[in-house]
Order: C-alpha cells, then structure tokens, then sequence
C-alpha cells in the first residue's frame, strides 16, 4: 500500500507542476476567457484529460498543498477525498498520511 500511495502522489505532484507552468501560459489568455484549461492531477501517470476553471479557483486550490483538481471519477479511495464538486472538476484532499506529506513536500508554492 506505501508503494501505491507513493507513486500516486509522486504522480499527482508531476501533474500540479505542469499546471504551475499552464498557469503562466494561460494568464495571458484568462484576460480573454477568464478560464485556465489545466491537466487532471489525479495519480494515474496516463490520464491526459483537461479541466477548466477560473482563476480565482485554481488559486483557492493552489493555497492548501493537500487539494488536487481532478475530473470527476478520478478520485483515488482510501489516499484522498473529494471536499468540493465544480463544473467539470472535483477537488480533493489527501486523506492518507504518506500522500499528505508527498503533497507537501512537493508543493511548488512552499
């Protein structure tokens, strides 16, 4: 199970550095939109789907490093919860001791 949780939240750690970078190539199409497309930050390694979401809300994620963006159903259970259902997007947070401290420990914003 520590392997599995590990992996996973190595993998969710990727995605959420991804999207740190998304972040400054959609700032300058938000002005237009007012919607960043970001990329799933679930644990599984090959998703590619795209969520899309304010601004305001990336930033109300991106301010506790224990929630992830994740489509709908991308859930992992027994390492996160969902806290919060959007339109096209859940947020989650790391519920498992092992995932919690990866999340923070990677967190491009600590």
């Amino acid at each position: 199970m520590v392997k599995r949780e590990r992996r996973i939240g190595r993998n969710e750690a990727l995605f959420r550095h991804v999207n740190e970078r998304l972040e400054e190539m959609n700032t300058a199409l938000e002005e237009l939109t007012h919607v960043m497309v970001l990329v799933c930050e679930c644990g599984d390694l090959d998703c590619s789907e795209q969520i899309e979401m304010s601004p305001s809300n990336y930033e109300e994620i991106r301010s506790d490093p224990a929630l992830f963006a994740v489509k709908p159903g991308h859930e992992t259970a027994g390492v996160e919860e969902v806290v919060r259902r959007a339109g096209g997007f859940d947020v989650v947070r790391k519920a498992a001791v092992l995932p919690m401290r990866l999340a923070e420990a990677t967190d491009p914003r600590s």
